[in-house]
């Protein structure tokens, strides 16, 4: 075994709950184990000078730590890799479905980039999905994926707010259509009139929804206000706890920034207390909001944009002994992997907006990312008679070569973190700024599932 190394693209990361151990992470073959420090030091300086034995070393290469490989092949290698997952992706993963059933909403919050796109160039263009586009929306599916195996069956509802008590007629008949057809439905709702579609939650037809709750009573309502009504937080926690009981999925959201940080533990300690956490089909999650992206406003970004960052977020939240999760597709692949003794999943496209998602709206307009929804220039197609693509712009999300970037080929973290938002990433300029504290957050998320998993 001669030139036998450590490979670049181990990831060794130290585990504060477990002192004097490391998990090993590999970059691209997905593999999970925890070493003492001890064995981390003699695979840094010389694998063959040492304790190990040949059966710890052989193991050690099988799993990829490490090598034979120079880093120049290395490199080589991983630039294959990328292609072929990207052949992958595009070609056997599922596609994914959403249908935006409106951009109005009975909300006024700060952060909602809707109002502001709305009050522009739709201000007086209808903003509700109509029947016809229904049903074109359901015609266009197996156009764009003839084999019904590889669509995902369960339909995602967005907004605007999909479930306004008005369009509850409307969204019977997407249901009902779509239910003909074999689907079944998620709902991104705010959760206020829930009520009304009570006999289209659950029954294999919305089987679940999203809910965001931004902190306790008074911080919630003062971010996520009625239109009309003002607060909102107490009718939404009875919805939740109806629903709940009445097996519907509910997923809680908490958007944060400067202004409800220190919500978090709170909100948590409100749950426990509301007993919200007996319920298996609850969970919650926080994400970070920096200001800088589609989804807020511009009056939002002037006040809000790096006012904390990704790092402080994450740091802050570690520290509470809570069952929120945060960086929700990182951290369930680290869950997933631990928990059943699997290899983490890898991919050259940080999501399915690179490969696989189709986004329907109340224009006729398809999209590829939620967080491109309404702008001009990421319209994809259109499907308000039939079927058209816009080449240019669905090649610049479907057809970008990630292997081909002599920066990220190059980096350890390529598969894990598949180079990161493209919807952001366009934004930015410097790639540090393009990396947005992904290893420090690969860290912090693999640390935190190691304890909630209890080891391996």
């Amino acid at each position: 075994m001669n030139g036998l190394r450590l490979s670049d693209y181990t990831i060794p990361v130290e585990l504060e709950s477990n002192e004097g151990k490391f998990m090993l992470i590999h970059g691209y073959t997905g593999a999970l184990d925890v070493i003492g420090r001890d064995v981390l030091e003699q695979i840094r300086k010389n694998p063959l000078e040492g304790s190990l034995s040949s059966n710890a070393i052989d193991r050690l290469l099988k799993r990829g730590y490490l090598t034979t490989k120079d880093k120049e092949e290395e490199q080589m290698y991983v630039e294959r890799f990328c292609k072929i997952l990207s052949k992958r992706n595009k070609l056997l993963l599922k596609k994914n479905f959403t249908l935006v059933v409106t951009y109005n909403c009975n909300f006024n919050c700060p952060y909602c980039f809707e109002k502001e796109l709305m009050g522009g160039k739709y201000k007086n263009v209808g903003k509700t999905i109509s029947k016809k586009l229904v049903d074109n929306f359901f015609d266009t599916i197996p156009i764009i994926e003839p084999n019904k195996y590889l669509r995902n069956n369960v339909i995602s509802l967005f907004g605007g707010e999909p479930l306004l008590e008005e369009n509850i007629d409307l969204v019977k008949y997407i249901v009902d259509q779509g239910k003909e057809r074999g689907y079944v439905f998620t709902a991104t709702t705010n959760g206020y009139d829930l009520p009304v579609y009570e006999n289209l939650l659950g029954n294999k037809l919305i089987q679940g929804v999203q809910i965001t709750i931004d902190g306790c009573q008074s911080v919630h309502d003062s971010r996520r206000m009625h239109s009309i009504y003002g607060g909102t937080f107490n009718k939404i926690i009875r919805n939740i706890k109806y629903f709940l009981s009445k097996g519907v999925f509910v997923r809680v959201r908490i958007n944060i920034d400067e202004d409800n940080i220190d919500e978090l533990d709170k909100l948590d300690s409100y749950f426990k207390e509301n007993k919200l956490y007996d319920f298996e089909r609850f969970s919650v999650y926080a994400a970070y909001i920096s200001g800088d992206l589609n989804f807020n406003p511009r009056s939002y970004q002037v006040s809000k944009r790096k006012c904390i960052t990704q790092r402080y977020f994450l740091e802050k939240l570690k520290k509470y002994s809570t069952v929120i999760t945060f960086e929700q597709q990182l951290y369930s692949n680290f869950y997933n992997a631990i928990k059943n003794s699997k290899v983490l999943n890898l991919s050259p496209s940080h999501c399915n907006a690179r490969f696989g998602s189709y986004i329907f709206d109340p224009f006729g307009n398809i999209y590829s990312c939620l967080e491109a929804i309404g702008t001009t220039d990421d319209v994809i197609g259109t499907y308000y008679n039939e079927l058209r693509w816009n080449k240019e712009n669905k090649d610049k999300w479907f057809n970008q070569e990630i292997g081909l970037d002599e920066e990220c080929k190059k980096c350890k973290y390529i598969l894990l973190c598949g180079r990161g938002c493209y919807a952001k990433n366009r934004m930015v300029d410097k790639k540090g700024e393009k990396c947005d504290d992904f290893p420090i957050r690969l860290r912090i998320v693999a640390r935190k599932v190691y304890s909630d998993l209890k080891g391996f």
